[in-house]
């Protein structure tokens, strides 16, 4: 990458930055609490990563736990902790698919037995202890070849993948031991 770009924030101000440089880096140069508190951001009205890198010029707002677009990443994000803790406590649970919803989120899971409420305790605290680990989530875009190389052992993720269709690439992110298809975006870490 080479050259600059002109990344303009909600205020109307502009800034040329080195091409590359990622809205985390722009929001430690705006004040250190800014970087604390910013969960992810909109790039041209798109939410993605803080650590994806600006490669054009761009519109750019630092979204923090104030905006509803926050929440939903958070949300997602949580939803990635459940199935780290499910699979910590549950190594043969099989793992699907966990959106965000509009007010909280979920995961499906293929199991051999209902979660009791004492199984749903333990989760609850597995992921405060994930959370603790403060992994972060880590986006990696792949080919089809890679991504079925990733989850050879996974039938419910070859299925997915399959159903992908034509995409060329596809992503997965992973955050410490977990990792899975999806297209994000997500807080900085759990």
């Amino acid at each position: 990458m080479s050259g600059s770009v002109r990344v303009t924030l909600p205020d109307g101000s502009a800034r040329e930055v080195p091409a590359g440089t990622t809205p985390r880096q722009i929001a430690e140069g705006i004040g250190p609490g800014l970087a604390r508190a910013a969960l992810a951001a909109r790039v041209d009205g798109a939410v993605r990563d803080l650590d994806r890198p600006l490669e054009n010029d761009a519109s750019l707002a630092l979204l923090t736990d104030r905006d509803p677009e926050a929440l939903e990443v958070l949300r997602h994000s949580s939803a990635h902790i459940l199935a780290t803790a499910v699979r910590e406590l549950f190594p043969g649970a099989g793992i699907g698919f966990g959106p965000p919803i509009e007010d909280g989120f979920y995961y499906d899971f293929q199991v051999d037995r209902p979660f009791t409420p004492e199984d749903l305790e333990r989760i609850e605290g597995k992921m405060a202890e994930v959370a603790r680990r403060d992994f972060p989530f880590v986006r990696d875009v792949v080919d089809r070849a890679e991504a079925n190389r990733r989850f050879a052992d996974d039938p419910l993720k070859l299925e997915r993948i399959a159903e992908l269709g034509d995409e060329e690439t596809i992503t997965v992110y992973t955050d410490g031991p977990f990792q899975d298809l999806c297209r994000g975006p997500h807080v900085p870490s759990t």
